[in-house]
């Protein structure tokens, strides 16, 4: 059975020592916190407040897997913006900030894995340019910060780096072991042809995938059994590449109903991987 998570930016109303708790109420076995103003905030996160969250985790017993760290709002009212290819220096610098930030709080909490993504290239950005913006950003992070917790870039929906292969890309330019690809198979849905042959085959470079469902191709964060994903397939997928890491669901449009949101993902991914396990396994007595 994989590991669930639930993304703690579907449960921004609640203060973050109750979501934990309401997390582990559900069923889950993880949470992916995130960084927001009512949870974690980059800008005055103290030892203090690291030190609620441990004895929440402590507590009910769940682990904190990843720690996202794109939310839309963090830096200024343009959403995501200035993100690691803002065409102003500045800009950039802060977001570079930021995610070293990221990494120092998800070492004093013992996370390992950090989420982030790209940003939108904007018109005047040449690419190859917003390339080279990129690629000297995550090299500063990586050689500023003294951590193994792992940079994973999330591709996004009309952002710089929206498929698995893009990200695959860079991860093969910058060859670290601290640079990795967070999956998310809704998004996946939505840019790729073949979302689930993508995920497959990027599986291999993967520690964290985040998921959600979707109606047809459009992207809009829907509770798993909502829409066509054929999560069933998913989770054999999971099983044939042995795949270890958390299967982290992200309702961040949900809050109003985040109890329904919480149950009914765990209902519906449970029965899936139950079910991807049991045809696993009739398939092992028929070769025999």
């Amino acid at each position: 059975m994989p590991r669930l998570s639930y993304n703690a930016n579907g449960l921004r109303n609640l203060t973050v020592e109750v979501a934990v708790e309401e997390v582990a109420e559900a069923g889950y076995d993880g949470i992916e916190l995130s960084l927001h103003p009512a949870h974690i905030d980059p800008f005055t996160f103290t030892e203090s407040d690291a030190s609620v969250i441990r004895k929440a985790l402590d507590r009910t017993g769940i682990e904190a897997c990843c720690l996202a760290a794109g939310a839309d709002n963090l830096l200024g009212e343009e959403r995501f913006e200035p993100s690691l290819i803002h065409p102003d220096a500045a800009g950039r610098a802060r977001r570079i900030d930021l995610v070293r930030r990221s990494v120092r709080i998800a070492d004093t909490l013992g996370i390992h894995l950090i989420n982030f993504a790209t940003g939108k290239r904007k018109p005047e950005v040449d690419p190859e340019q917003a390339r080279r913006w990129l690629v000297e950003g995550i090299t500063e992070i990586l050689d500023t910060t003294d951590s193994d917790v792992v940079l994973c870039m999330e591709p996004e929906p009309e952002f710089f780096l929206e498929t698995n292969a893009a990200v695959a890309g860079l991860a093969h330019e910058l060859s670290s072991p601290r640079f990795a690809l967070a999956q998310d198979l809704g998004h996946c849905r939505v840019v790729e042809e073949d979302y689930l042959t993508s995920v497959e085959h990027h599986l291999p470079l993967t520690p964290v995938i985040q998921v959600e469902d979707i109606k047809g191709r459009t992207h809009h964060h829907e509770i798993p059994g909502d829409g066509d994903i054929d999560f069933v397939e998913f989770f054999r997928i999971l099983r044939r590449g042995g795949y270890e890491g958390h299967v982290s669901v992200e309702l961040y449009n949900h809050i109003e109903v985040y109890r329904h949101a919480l149950r009914r993902s765990h209902e519906v991914l449970t029965a899936a991987a139950e079910a991807a396990a049991s045809s696993a396994s009739s398939a092992s007595v028929d070769g025999n």
